[in-house]
């Protein structure tokens, strides 16, 4: 087993684990060999998108594309067939030398003297090779990554190509092993007492050790002659008979990936990721099982989750502190109105401590354990209106149809702006002493478009009478916010005050429920 680089960035460690683990299931479920290369060339892809990957076997001394899909065909092309070499491309001379080759500028390189144009014309301008290396130390491929622009490789891209290139090892055994087990035990009794990987035949009834590689007898501490006579309980923390359920599985081939902590020698715990798959020997049912040491990147999972709890925390002190010094602000408003003789001051400042609560509400939802995630509309909205009519005096009759919709804050927070400025407009001068004052407030989702009602009895106005001077800070405000959503505002004040304001709402998952 190869020792890490500890000094590694462990979430990225931790991503290529949970990659190495994905390819290490589908070589237990043999599948097609070309399909695991192709997985693996996509794998590295996604994790690293500057790289362009290629994995190239080597067959009579000629290069053969193993997986190559996302470079062009005509580069494929060119180099399929070409016999290995000092001086052929990066590819063809580490699989000539054995040694991992780097190329950093394709332009300048001696070794591609004669390949240059051809990788130029398609824009590959830096390629590093590493030998892949059979059980028997034979050269049989190699893993290359490509860069459209010149490009060192850092420490963790060594690792990368490093670590690839065994896994592809694995496969390409494992694929030549499976297809050849029958016609010669001794390749397969290679393949699993060389392999670089953990790997226990085990008895499924029983859960004996049958026979154990070099690997495991290393990782687990335990001379050989002692290891095949012990039972795999003894490795095992988990309970007996739910570990015999999951062998039984395994057999079956009901189940062919398990998490499980195993105990070494010295009386170390590690977490392990097993694959097995059943095998027969003379005739006997057999679990082959290779192990994998997950500890550092389930360490790395634990660090990482470490850090996003921190953050949390951090951000809803954050929250927790504009919440409370909203708090202040909103009361020394309502302190500064108090006392202030001019009635136009006081509804001024009466108008801004709404507003400031409109946000202050949205802040006490994301304390109260929603950070960074949807929150309910209803459970926003109704509150928020509430406390709106609070601030003033004369009784209102509010009717409300709010349906449970899960918003992000930042559209929350807009709606909520909006609720409070046409409430407000509605309660300072919708008002009729021929009856009491009504407001209803409706907000529904329709295929996938936002609908919100704000209407009143009151007198009324007409739009023409409305312009941008004459409208006030308010209703701008609310036009300003409607722009920015891509949405659309409309009044209708034949009887009282109408507004219906409506926006598109693309959320993956809103659950809507009427309340």
């Amino acid at each position: 087993m190869k020792v890490r680089n500890r000094n590694l960035d462990p979430e990225r460690i931790a991503d290529f684990e949970s990659f190495r683990s994905g390819i290490l299931e589908l070589i237990v479920k043999n599948k097609p060999l070309s399909e695991i290369l192709n997985e693996i060339v996509f794998g590295i892809e996604t994790l690293n998108p500057t790289m362009v990957c290629t994995i190239v076997l080597i067959e009579d001394s000629k290069i053969k594309i193993g997986a190559a899909p996302s470079l062009p065909k005509d580069y494929n092309d060119a180099i399929e067939g070409v016999t290995i070499g000092p001086e052929v491309g990066s590819c063809g001379t580490a699989a000539y030398t054995g040694k991992r080759v780097i190329v950093e500028d394709i332009n300048k390189s001696h070794l591609w003297k004669n390949y240059k144009e051809i990788a130029l014309k398609v824009g590959l301008l830096a390629c590093w090779s590493e030998p892949i290396r059979s059980h028997g130390d034979t050269v049989v491929g190699t893993f290359a990554i490509y860069h459209h622009q010149i490009a060192i490789p850092s420490e963790f891209d060594i690792f990368i190509i490093s670590e690839t290139a065994d896994l592809v090892s694995i496969a390409i055994d494992k694929s030549t092993t499976s297809s050849k087990l029958t016609e010669s035990e001794k390749r397969f009794r290679d393949f699993f007492e060389k392999n670089s990987s953990m790997i226990l035949i085990i008895e499924p009834i029983t859960g004996d050790i049958y026979d154990a590689n070099e690997a495991a007898v290393l990782f687990y501490g335990f001379p050989h002659e002692q290891i095949i006579k012990m039972n795999i309980d003894s490795i095992n923390v988990m309970n007996q008979d739910d570990l015999k359920k999951e062998r039984l599985l395994a057999i079956a081939e009901n189940k062919s990936f398990f998490t499980f902590t195993h105990k070494l020698a010295d009386g170390q715990t590690k977490q392990v990721e097993v694959y097995s798959t059943p095998i027969e020997s003379n005739n006997r049912p057999l679990l082959f099982s290779i192990i994998h040491d997950v500890t550092e990147r389930k360490i790395a999972e634990e660090k990482v989750n470490a850090l996003l709890s921190e953050k949390e925390m951090i951000l809803r002190e954050v929250h927790h502190r504009i919440k409370n010094n909203m708090t202040i602000l909103n009361n020394l408003l309502q302190l500064q109105a108090s006392a202030n003789e001019s009635e136009e001051v006081r509804n001024s400042l009466k108008e801004a401590t709404s507003r400031i609560k409109t946000m202050s509400l949205l802040y006490d939802k994301l304390y109260s354990g929603k950070i960074n995630q949807e929150l309910s509309l209803y459970e926003y909205l109704v509150p928020l209106t509430n406390e709106i009519l609070s601030l003033f005096p004369s009784p209102v009759q509010l009717q409300m149809k709010v349906e449970s919709i899960m918003m992000a804050s930042e559209q929350l927070q807009a709606i909520g702006i909006i609720t409070n400025e046409l409430l407000t407009n509605s309660l300072k001068y919708a008002r009729n002493t021929a009856h009491e004052l009504e407001i209803r407030v409706n907000a529904w989702l329709n295929d996938s478009i936002f609908y919100l009602i704000i209407c009143d009895n009151g007198n009324g106005f007409h739009l023409n009478d409305s312009n941008e001077e004459t409208n006030g800070f308010g209703l701008n405000l609310v036009k300003m916010l409607t722009k920015q959503f891509k949405g659309n505002l409309s009044f209708n004040g034949e009887k009282g005050a109408e507004y219906q304001f409506k926006f598109p709402l693309s959320l993956s998952n809103h659950n809507s429920n009427r309340l």
